[in-house]
């Protein structure tokens, strides 16, 4: 009876045993399998507890952090990134509302890796609660966009080096006047110095207006100077008043030369945007340029510049909002009907060859864009065209100061 009971105790031992190797077998099967799936992905992957600590990660992630999931050494979330992030990955999480995020994850050599990340909440029957987490990598996507980015800079710093060209006769006539004048008083003051008598009175108001035709062309200079500069992406409230003042100031001699009668009608309101000032002063030069070439063989040429604050549809949430709206209008030649659905389009231009690259509208038409707003054109041909530039209106709070500059008419 004793070794009766021996042999059964033997052969439930033996197969526990058997039970226990096999069911390791499968636990280390199920395992490799796990990981071999988990390295085939090329995305990022996270597997966090319910106190988001990293419990699991693919190869990838390990690699592209320098992260190690070695024991004793716990990995939570808010070692990987920021954490308001962290916060908002959280809430995110426990409202089961997971939408897309986009984050930094820090790597272990203090390099920032920007993702978008995914994420799911799976709980097992057993009432264990899992996180997971899947990270694209974006910075190659970040690092094309800077590279197109810059690219559009270039171009648009180009066009505006080309609309210096195309005004250097004009500014050219504008500094032959200063400098005749200064000239002309210099000699008359050398030859007063040369000749009896008192002429300190004479003196004087020679060098006064020395002084005065000098700093009018140091202006025209300085001028030039701010408009062949790079162009710079900080926004800021800009008055488009003011910027279309600047503008006509600066072209004031091309207008005279083509004999162009101007009509301004700028709203007595603040006309207000956010955007960037270099940018918005290439927009009203290509347009106004374009409009003086428009009307060159015209015997009475005339340019039309409005502003006014309008409501208009926007796109975005397709509410009525208040945009300012500046009109540019000639009566030149106009833009025949099939023209004017490619007048926008890179390198289309109804310029004589070599006289254009065709860039200067489809430039225009980015910028007012990347402003969140838009451009139209109406035009008769043989009667002109007029060009409708609307943005939405800055209407942020301001100081009572910055209230008075606007309405005196001050730039911000």
């Amino acid at each position: 009876m004793h070794d009766q009971t021996i042999k059964i105790l033997e052969k439930q031992r033996e197969d526990l045993v058997v039970r226990v190797l096999k069911k390791h077998e499968e636990m280390e099967a199920s395992r490799s399998f796990t990981e071999r799936i988990l390295a085939g992905i090329s995305e990022l992957f996270l597997l966090l507890d319910q106190d988001f600590k990293v419990i699991q990660a693919n190869r990838e992630f390990l690699q592209r952090t320098g992260c190690s999931l070695n024991a004793g050494l716990g990995l939570i979330l808010e070692d990987l990134v920021d954490p308001d992030k962290a916060e908002a990955i959280r809430r995110a999480f426990a409202k089961g509302e997971f939408k897309e995020f986009e984050a930094n994850l820090r790597t272990v050599q203090g390099a920032i890796l920007p993702v978008k990340m995914r994420g799911s909440t799976h709980v097992h029957p057993n009432g264990l609660v899992l996180h997971m987490l899947i990270c694209s990598d974006c910075s190659e996507f970040y690092e094309l966009m800077g590279r197109m980015q810059e690219g559009q800079k270039q171009l648009i710093h180009s066009s505006r080096l080309a609309s210096l060209g195309e005004m250097a006769a004009g500014v050219g006539h504008e500094l032959t006047q200063p400098l005749n004048a200064i000239l002309l008083f210099a000699r008359n003051c050398l030859k007063a110095l040369d000749s009896p008598g008192d002429h300190s009175l004479m003196l004087k108001e020679n060098l006064e207006i020395i002084i005065d035709r000098v700093n009018k062309a140091s202006s025209i200079i300085s001028t030039m100077r701010s408009f062949g500069r790079k162009v710079e992406e900080d926004q800021a409230p800009l008055e488009l008043n003011e910027i279309i003042r600047k503008i006509l100031s600066f072209i004031d001699s091309q207008l005279r030369l083509s004999e162009i009668s101007l009509d301004l009608q700028l709203a007595t309101e603040p006309c207000v945007v956010l955007a960037v000032e270099v940018r918005m002063e290439q927009v009203f030069l290509n347009l106004v340029q374009n409009a003086i070439q428009a009307m060159g063989r015209v015997d009475t040429p005339r340019l039309t510049i409005t502003s006014k604050i309008k409501n208009c549809l926007n796109l975005k949430t397709m509410q009525s909002e208040p945009y300012v709206v500046v009109t540019v209008t000639d009566n030149g030649e106009g833009i025949a009907d099939d023209l004017q659905k490619k007048i926008f389009d890179p390198f289309f231009t109804t310029r004589e060859v070599g006289t254009g690259m065709g860039l200067g509208l489809s430039i225009v038409e980015r910028i007012i864009r990347g402003f969140s707003g838009y451009i139209e054109v109406e035009s008769i041909p043989g009667k002109g065209a007029c060009f409708s530039v609307s943005i939405p209106q800055y209407r942020a709070a301001t100081t009572a100061a910055d209230q008075g500059r606007l309405q005196g008419g001050g730039s911000l």
